[in-house]
């Protein structure tokens, strides 16, 4: 039976190492299965992305339309399995404007399972989250909305206010009830981080890969997020500041390219 797993983050699980590994081995690992990340999937993360900060169940009656267009630009092979790994499919990262928490997951993971499910029905779905503790988790996605937005709360106002979108394990049980029978797994973050290869392998080892060509894979690092916390306060030194929104924005991005923010360190 052919084996479809959908990887639909969270955000800030480590999601974007697993993803470079992914790509990177991408020519290994096309002969075991098609892999579809976010750029095959933009336009239904768009959709997604709206709907997280809506709620408006009129926002999804696009959605099979949107999915049949991305699997008519990029067929899966009837004699492949399948692997999508794109957070943007939970909805849009908490924090972002107008988006409080993942509570917009439950129903678009349903939609989203279940068009897989009928498109390929001799396809066994199952979904594989990755999780992170609590704390680690806030202060990733403080950073990340301090660099992409002009956010102006300090760290303990930021954890106040979206302490319940770190309840990741909330959000997978309710994911898991409405999606019955259909499983629904979850793996935290640091034990993805430790595998030999990097976290990829992870997702890989989902999968119907052989061993022997799990082993000849390329490891990856993971993304670097910055030398210290002094970055972070500078970025949000120019968010409370008078500058315009062009200066600060320009101001950030100097900062981060001399940090060499999101650039790869080698895996050792």
């Amino acid at each position: 039976m052919r084996q479809i797993l959908l990887h639909p983050g969270f955000h800030k699980t480590g999601t974007s190492s697993m993803q470079h590994f992914l790509w990177i081995n991408r020519e290994v690992l096309e002969p075991y299965f098609d892999l579809r990340m976010f750029r095959h999937m933009k336009p239904v993360v768009r959709l997604a992305s709206l709907f997280s900060r809506t709620n408006n169940p009129l926002d999804l009656m696009d959605m099979v339309g949107l999915l049949d267009d991305v699997f008519t630009e990029f067929p899966v092979r009837d004699d492949r399995d399948l692997m999508i790994s794109c957070e943007g499919l939970a909805g849009q990262l908490p924090g972002e404007p107008g988006v409080e928490d993942y509570g917009a997951a439950p129903t678009l993971l349903t939609y989203i399972a279940g068009y897989l499910a009928e498109r390929f029905p001799n396809a066994q779905v199952k979904l594989l989250f990755t999780t992170r503790n609590p704390h680690d988790w806030l202060y990733s996605a403080y950073r990340h909305q301090l660099r992409a937005h002009r956010l102006t709360l300090d760290f303990k106002a930021f954890a106040a206010t979206y302490q319940s979108a770190a309840d990741l394990d909330r959000i997978i049980a309710e994911v898991a009830e409405v999606m019955t029978p259909l499983p629904v797994m979850f793996m935290p973050m640091q034990d993805a981080l430790s595998h030999p290869l990097g976290p990829g392998t992870a997702l890989v080892d989902q999968m119907n890969v052989p061993a022997d060509v799990r082993a000849t894979l390329t490891p990856v690092g993971k993304e670097n997020e910055g030398p210290s916390d002094a970055l972070w306060e500078q970025f949000l030194t120019l968010n409370r500041s008078t500058l315009p929104d062009r200066a600060v924005a320009e101001q950030k991005k100097a900062l981060a390219d001399a940090a060499t923010l999101g650039r790869w360190k080698p895996k050792t």
